[in-house]
């Protein structure tokens, strides 16, 4: 990033309004005269952006087995709609403030503000959202997060009462990366539960609704992560999407593309390209049941989509740079359970050759899932649930 965009008036206009905002919010928030904490939970999944990942699964458990509760879902006005049996807090507003300092238990994906303070009695459950790939947190090395982030992220980590793991690899890098030194719920994650049953009739809804009308057509999600040196003069993470507008898909191949949550403020229409776009689908796990196979580059899709058992591609024309500035926990080359592709040409070729070469990757995939997803048998979301709320 060059120092023009770092520093534009723009970029700098809108953090200054964002913290004039959080200012109001911290002076209406009021843990502190919280006298009885209400029988509730506080869902949240990046920050009221959208209504999925593991807390949903653990939503749905809640409410078959404890359905006594009160449940608040935070959303977002005109983006988010709070599920059915649940109450929608939009993020920011005083009945969001009031339900985040009255819970009795707070289940989250990411971080609440740095104003919150966890009330005594509150059990906050995080969740997390996702496998690393790359280093995270304190973990990151040369110029990573700034002094104020992770003192934020400190004061976070502080606050759990457990977090959720998804694997052994997982339950050793979490404690370092967070600063974390509590309970840690090595249990699957909760959000995997539909990969390992794979509920009938999702895939063909799914695919109909997209357009993809014959059942023989290899439907691809190409599923990108952010970039740390792609950010834009107003300072959001810009867009990634290295297959051109114009790239032709092999016959017999359609594309599907999501874009991550952290760019959804520089996505638009033109983004995807040729492909689908389902950067606004709310389920990605139904999009991981619908699809045929994956192509990503660093996300920690690649954890998850694994648990289908279906191929994966890996695009990274800029493996080496991010490699160099971010870091990963692992040989990602040596590891990877698919091939690894520099440029969208030689992606191309292993679409073409899509379904007939998976044998040449069967050993490296099965020993991904024993290290990555051994856990993931369907019962994630009850385990955690049965750790955290049957007590």
């Amino acid at each position: 990033m060059n120092v023009l965009q770092g520093y534009s008036p723009a970029r700098i206009i809108g953090a200054l309004n964002r913290r004039r905002a959080d200012l109001i919010r911290k002076a209406q928030y009021q843990p502190d005269k919280t006298t009885t904490l209400a029988n509730a939970v506080l869902f949240e999944s990046f920050q009221g952006q959208s209504i999925s990942d593991s807390p949903l699964d653990i939503f749905n458990e809640l409410q078959r087995t404890q359905p006594e509760l009160t449940f608040y879902w935070t959303i977002r006005r005109g983006k988010t709609k709070a599920p059915a049996g649940s109450i929608g807090v939009v993020y920011g507003s005083r009945q969001w403030l009031k339900a985040l300092a009255t819970a009795k238990y707070l289940v989250n994906n990411n971080s609440f503000p740095w104003y919150f303070r966890k009330v005594e009695g509150q059990v906050y459950l995080q969740t997390w959202h996702g496998t690393p790939l790359k280093r995270l947190g304190r973990d990151i090395q040369g110029t990573g997060p700034s002094k104020a982030y992770l003192a934020t992220m400190d004061r976070e980590a502080a606050a759990w009462n457990y977090l959720v793991s998804p694997s052994p690899y997982c339950t050793q890098i979490f404690p370092g990366s967070f600063n974390y030194s509590g309970n840690i719920l090595e249990a699957g994650y909760p959000r995997n539960d539909r990969l390992a049953s794979q509920p009938e009739g999702v895939r063909e809804r799914v695919r109909h609704q997209l357009g993809v009308t014959d059942p023989t057509e290899w439907l691809v999600l190409y599923a990108p992560t952010w970039r740390d040196y792609k950010l834009s003069a107003t300072g959001n993470w810009q867009a990634v999407n290295y297959l051109g507008k114009n790239t032709p898909m092999p016959e017999g191949v359609r594309m599907m593309f999501r874009g991550h949550h952290l760019t959804h403020g520089a996505h638009n229409s033109s983004v995807a390209g040729n492909a689908i776009d389902v950067t606004n689908y709310p389920d990605v796990a139904e999009l991981y049941l619908a699809a045929d196979a994956l192509v990503t580059d660093y996300s920690s899709v690649m954890f998850d989509f694994t648990v289908t058992g279906k191929p994966v591609l890996f695009l990274v024309p800029d493996l080496q740079r991010y490699e160099a500035e971010r870091g990963f926990y692992f040989d990602f080359r040596a590891e990877a359970p698919g091939p690894i592709c520099s440029t969208v040409d030689e992606l191309l070729a292993e679409l073409k050759q899509i379904g007939k070469n998976a044998h040449i990757y069967a050993p490296k995939y099965a020993a991904w899932q024993q290290k990555f997803n051994s856990l993931e048998d369907g019962k994630a979301a009850a385990r955690v649930v049965a750790a955290v709320f049957d007590k």
